[in-house]
């Protein structure tokens, strides 16, 4: 069986999209996990954070179902919604569609490019509460911010929300990859505390309308971006006091940036999450020869086996994006 793919990014959290809107190929659950175990392999395969499946929907323009790298399905990725968004936009045809997802209805919106050539949508994000129910923590309080989590680390605090996805955010001065890396695994390891893990997201406030986050993602590992993880992170500052409410906000990360404006109503918060939906290129899987290469070939040769045709203009533009991110972030730090 013949499937036609996308190679996608979010903020350099990259993906495989696979339309079953126009083709039906009756994936059943252990082929989906299959898929997103051998396609996302970086040493023999595409590579990439994970598989989005963009299905029909009976409520909505279409539905969003992502397998991250390791074969688990999360329950919602912001960056990935992006890619999915866009591509529903102009299946379609149209400036805006909504979109569902395991446990939640989003809207995406198309927007002028955040820089040129950088295909831009936006994602109203209404789905984040702090209630215990609703967070990975056994015995949780129901507030937001919590002192210390000493199966985690001795010295840091941790606040933790749900954006649909389970986060934990600290705030520190500078973020530590090593640290963030040990606390993520721990995390994830199965602990009593955390019996379904949780994305681990590391902040440092540049100034109040800028901050920078890592995020090692459940499933994932250390990733460049996690559009979840970048929600929680601006909401948390927000209600820290160290990021205003109502004001687009730049959020980096070593992807590159995106743009976020924190509203709230009563208690109730949502977030405007504005960034790229980058193609990088569109190939072929042969679903009767998954592609398992030897780890020696070279990229080149392992994506000739998808019989790939590259955007590269898309490429280009998002690079000059990426280096005008890092020339911001330079300013700021000497500012």
């Amino acid at each position: 069986m013949k499937i036609p793919i996308i190679k996608c990014h979010g903020t350099g959290n990259d993906f495989i999209l696979i339309d079953e809107i126009s083709h039906v190929f009756n994936f059943n659950e252990e082929q989906r996990r299959n898929l997103a175990i051998t396609l996302c392999d970086r040493k023999k395969s595409i590579g990439a954070d994970g598989i989005l499946f963009v299905q029909k929907s009976s409520s909505c323009h279409g539905k969003m179902r992502i397998f991250n790298a390791d074969g688990t399905e999360p329950e919602m990725c912001g960056n990935g919604l992006r890619c999915v968004g866009r591509y529903v936009l102009e299946a379609f045809n149209m400036n805006e569609v909504t979109i569902e997802t395991m446990k939640a209805q989003y809207l995406v919106k198309k927007m002028d490019d955040l820089y040129e050539g950088v295909k831009t949508v936006k994602i109203t994000i209404d789905s984040i509460t702090f209630n215990a129910a609703d967070l990975p923590l056994e015995n949780s309080k129901s507030t937001v911010f919590f002192e210390n989590i000493k199966e985690l680390s001795e010295n840091l605090t941790f606040s933790a929300v749900s954006v649909t996805n389970p986060h934990l955010v600290s705030i520190m001065d500078e973020i530590c990859e090593e640290e963030l890396v040990k606390v993520g695994k721990t995390a994830n390891s199965g602990i009593n505390i955390l019996p379904k893990g949780v994305n681990v997201n590391f902040v440092k406030v540049i100034s109040p309308n800028n901050i920078y986050v890592k995020t090692y993602e459940r499933g994932v590992g250390l990733t460049k971006a996690c559009g979840t993880g970048m929600t929680a992170s601006v909401v948390v500052c927000t209600i820290a006091g160290k990021c205003p409410l109502g004001e687009e906000i730049n959020v980096f990360n070593d992807g590159g940036m995106i743009k976020c404006i924190v509203n709230k109503i009563g208690d109730k918060y949502s977030v405007e999450f504005i960034g790229n939906a980058t193609y990088v290129f569109r190939g072929t899987l042969d679903s009767n020869k998954l592609p398992y290469a030897n780890e020696l070939e070279s990229r080149e040769e392992i994506l000739k086996r998808f019989d790939y045709k590259a955007y590269d203009y898309e490429t280009i533009q998002y690079e000059k994006m990426y280096q005008h991110t890092r020339d911001i972030l330079k300013k700021s730090a000497s500012a």
